[in-house]
C-alpha cells in the first residue's frame, strides 16, 4: 500500500525533472494531482472511523472529476461534452443520495463502479474522435493518450476487485488488492510519461515528418 501512496510523489517529480521554462498547465495540472492524492491516501489511517465513510465518497468523487476533466478538456465535439457535463451531474447528484442512504462498508462500491463505466466511455469517445483526427499521425504523440491507457489500466484492472470487495474474505482481499495496487501504480508511471510526450508535443502537435516506422525513443 505505501508503495501506491509514494508512486503519486512520481508525478510531481516527473515535472521537476521534465521541467519546461514555458511553465505549461497541463503538466502542472498533473503533478498537482499527485501531490494532492498523496496528501489524501496518506492521511487516511489518522481519520476518525464515522468521517472515513465521506472520505470515500468523496475520494471517488474528486478521482472522478479530474478523469472527466481530462476528457472534456481533450475532446473537440461539443455533443459529447455536454454528455460528459450532463453525465457528471447525475452522477454527483447520486453520489449525495448514496452516502446519506446507504451503509458503507469496506468500500463504496455502487460509486466506484459508475465512475468506472463512465469514465471507459469517456475513454472510447476519446479514442474514437483521436482515431479520426490523427491524419497519419502517431496517436501515442498525444499526451492524453497515455493518460487515457494509464486509467484504462487502473479502472479496468480493479473494477471487478471493487464491485466485490464487501463479498471477499480478508485473504482475498490481501490477495486481489496487490493487483491492484499494481495497476494504479502503472496509472501514475503513465502519468509521468504524458509529461514527457506533452512537453515534446505540446497540445497533442506530433511533428509531421515523423518516419511511419513507430521509434521506441518516444520520450
Amino acid at each position: 500500500m505505501h508503495i501506491v501512496v509514494y508512486s503519486y510523489l512520481l508525478i510531481p517529480l516527473g515535472l521537476l525533472i521534465a521541467w519546461d521554462k514555458r511553465k505549461s498547465r497541463v503538466p502542472l495540472t498533473l503533478a498537482l494531482y499527485g501531490v494532492f492524492f498523496f496528501l489524501l491516501l496518506i492521511s487516511y489511517e489518522f481519520l476518525p472511523k464515522e468521517v472515513k465513510k465521506f472520505y470515500k465518497i468523496f475520494y471517488t468523487l474528486l478521482e472522478y472529476s479530474f478523469f472527466a476533466f481530462l476528457f472534456w478538456k481533450n475532446i473537440n465535439s461539443k455533443k459529447i461534452k455536454q454528455v460528459i457535463l450532463l453525465l457528471s451531474i447525475l452522477f454527483f447528484v447520486f453520489q449525495i443520495v448514496y452516502v446519506f442512504t446507504t451503509e458503507i462498508k469496506r468500500l463504496d462500491s455502487v460509486p466506484v463502479g459508475i465512475e468506472t463505466i463512465l469514465i471507459l466511455i469517456y475513454i472510447f469517445f476519446f479514442f474514437f474522435e483521436l482515431s479520426k483526427n490523427v491524419n497519419g499521425l502517431f496517436i501515442y504523440n498525444h499526451y492524453c493518450f497515455w493518460l487515457a491507457v494509464g486509467i484504462l489500466i487502473y479502472l479496468g484492472g480493479s473494477f471487478f476487485f471493487y464491485i466485490l470487495i464487501d463479498h471477499l474474505s480478508r485473504d482475498q482481499v490481501n490477495t486481489f488488492g496487490n493487483l491492484t495496487y499494481l495497476t494504479e501504480v502503472l496509472k501514475n508511471i503513465l502519468f509521468v510519461a504524458a509529461i514527457f510526450i506533452y512537453n515534446r508535443y505540446p497540445l497533442g502537435k506530433t511533428d509531421k515528418n515523423s518516419n511511419s516506422v513507430p521509434f521506441l525513443d518516444m520520450i
